[in-house]
């Protein structure tokens, strides 16, 4: 207070009369304008966006979220431009799978934004989290120049230079993710490309600012909605971002409990909203469409690579990203949603409208990078309506770190609109399939044969095991390439089969496990003699001779095989056998 009068003072010697109301007039307008300068380059604020585990997660009892703090030893993993960096932990759950579904996520964005600053965000895996919280990412936001909120790695590319130090994708370490390859044992269930390509659009600025404060919610910046909020309307059109400064928790919760739409310069879109009252980290922070995309809530599906859709695209554009032209989609057959296959195969693309209708006469191009140069190299070139990429292997300097030759598709139609498509061709050996012939019994019972045709590309050499639950292991070498047929003499009848394929070349070893059974209809059964019920007298084992007890009933073993033995008699045990 005493500094304020001083400065009201000095103000007072140095002006006269009608001269110091207009210096009073400055020095409050310099006032405001060091403050409005300060908030734009100090005011930061978190926004949360949340996935949860399937059906355990309860829509109106928010989930205590955990402090997203990397610790320790950590990294940095560049996308294959450099355009996006993620900073990630040394820790035993970054695994090589991990690391290739984080980079196939951060690669797909990088090929649909032109990116000035790199975009910039941490991960971490939290085997503290809640056990329903499946993923969630905390988003650094900031002011711009017109006082609007937006993620800090949006205001980078127009207004700022600044390191993001918040943005985090936090990981539930102990979900049972898939991040497995298609050139090794498939494993896991949600699918964890799908969740990161997911949360790396919230890190871009999809979905709403609104966080809970307190017992209510409120936007992270009360005074300030973000560029996303702006687009939010309800059916009469008016905008979430309105009520910033007038609206309470209340009447906030009451607008995102009705019908919601984001509204773009191509038209309206269905968000999702509960007629039943607000719902934290959904209402209006995913679409709500009739047709499958990347930001639809729910996605009931998780274990599907879903790819990022146009109308994503879209709603980046509206708050200011540079988004490249995608008026045209590119499908690739024997490629995934991503563009990922084998490079020792042939690929054929096709270009598609908005509307789902191919392009005729489109003009392609097939460029690879190099590595060293930083830059594409054209290497193909096509006319029409589709257009195939040959099987062929180029240097080192193509090949990413998970020895995939890198490259994309570019199509450009008749109308100037254009497209292109990542691909990831993988030098990994790859299996096909198989084929089950000449199913024959043995002369033992317990026992058949059977021949198996193996089908795959790119192997020097490799190894076929055939195995029983039992543990009981047969192993055959496998040589040449492209097919081989291997006999197997003496598969047991009443146990399921493993058959594991491994095949090995100079990039390293691809795996695949198919699993075969002799007869499909087969029930329980016993080989020998069948005891219909549990007698004091009768003892059950597994076949690691682990006694069971509490068993009333054979009907209550699960399926698997047993060993069924008299107590009163040391020989005489039985195999049987639950389908």
């Amino acid at each position: 207070m005493k500094q304020l009068v001083f400065q009201r003072k000095i103000l007072w010697i140095l002006t006269e009369g009608g001269r110091m109301k207009y210096v009073l007039s400055l020095w409050g307008m310099l006032f405001f304008l060091s403050s409005t300068a300060w908030g734009q380059a100090g005011e930061t604020y978190e926004v949360t966006y949340v996935d949860s585990v399937g059906s355990n997660y309860s829509a109106y009892v928010p989930q205590p979220l955990v402090e997203t703090v990397v610790e320790g030893e950590t990294y940095e993993l560049r996308s294959r431009q450099g355009k996006i960096l993620a900073t990630v932990p040394v820790s035993p759950f970054m695994t090589i799978g991990v690391e290739h579904c984080l980079m196939m996520a951060m690669d797909v964005w990088e090929e649909q934004l032109n990116i000035k600053e790199p975009v910039r965000f941490k991960v971490t895996f939290n085997e503290n989290m809640s056990p329903d919280v499946e993923i969630q990412t905390t988003v650094e936001y900031a002011l711009d120049k017109n006082r609007n909120s937006a993620p800090l790695n949006l205001l980078n590319q127009v207004e700022f230079q600044r390191k993001d130090e918040v943005t985090t994708i936090d990981i539930n370490a102990y979900v049972y993710w898939n991040s497995s390859w298609a050139n090794e044992l498939e494993f896991g269930y949600d699918n964890l490309t799908t969740a990161l390509t997911r949360h790396l659009a919230h890190i871009l600025g999809f979905g709403t600012s609104i966080v809970q404060c307190g017992t209510g919610i409120n936007f992270a910046n009360p005074n300030t909605a973000s560029l996303f909020d702006n687009l939010i309307v309800n059916a009469d059109n008016q905008s979430l971002g309105a009520l910033v400064g007038f609206g309470s928790s209340e009447a906030i919760e009451t607008f995102l409990a009705q019908d919601l739409y984001l509204n773009l310069p191509g038209g309206r879109l269905k968000m999702y909203s509960n007629p039943q009252g607000f719902v934290l980290y959904r209402s209006g922070c995913y679409f709500s469409l009739e047709t499958d995309n990347l930001m639809n809530y729910p996605y009931q599906d998780k274990t599907r690579l879903l790819p990022i859709n146009p109308e994503t695209l879209d709603a980046l554009s509206a708050i200011g990203w540079e988004v490249k032209p995608h008026e045209l989609s590119i499908e690739g057959r024997s490629l995934d949603a991503y563009g990922y296959g084998s490079v020792y195969q042939g690929h054929t693309f096709k270009a598609f409208g908005r509307d789902g209708k191919p392009i005729a006469n489109a003009q392609w191009k097939y460029q690879l990078y190099n590595n060293h140069s930083g830059t594409y190299v054209d290497k193909a070139q096509g006319t029409g309506g589709s257009f195939t990429i040959p099987s062929i292997l180029m240097g080192d300097e193509y090949l990413d770190k998970f020895q995939c030759q890198q490259g994309r598709v570019v199509c450009e139609a008749n109308n100037g609109t254009s497209v292109s498509y990542p691909v990831f061709l993988d030098a990994h050996p790859l299996v096909l399939g198989y084929q089950i012939s000449n199913v024959q019994d043995t002369e033992d019972s317990y026992y058949f044969s059977f021949d198996i045709t193996l089908n795959y590309v790119g192997s020097d050499n490799g190894v076929l095991t055939v195995c029983n639950e039992g543990g009981s292991a047969m192993l055959f070498d496998i040589k040449g390439s492209g097919q081989t047929t291997i006999h197997v003499p003496n598969a047991f009848k009443y146990s399921q089969l493993w058959i594991d394929v491994s095949l090995e070349n100079s990039y390293g070893s691809g795996t695949k496990r198919f699993y075969y059974d002799y007869d499909s209809n087969l029930s329980k059964g016993a080989i020998g003699i069948n005891f219909p019920e549990v007698r004091e007298n009768v003892e059950i084992f597994t076949l690691h001779g682990v006694r069971l007890y509490g068993v009333s009933s054979l009907d209550e073993l699960p399926r698997g095989i047993y060993i069924i033995r008299k107590s009163d008699k040391l020989k005489g045990s039985k195999i049987y056998v639950v389908k």
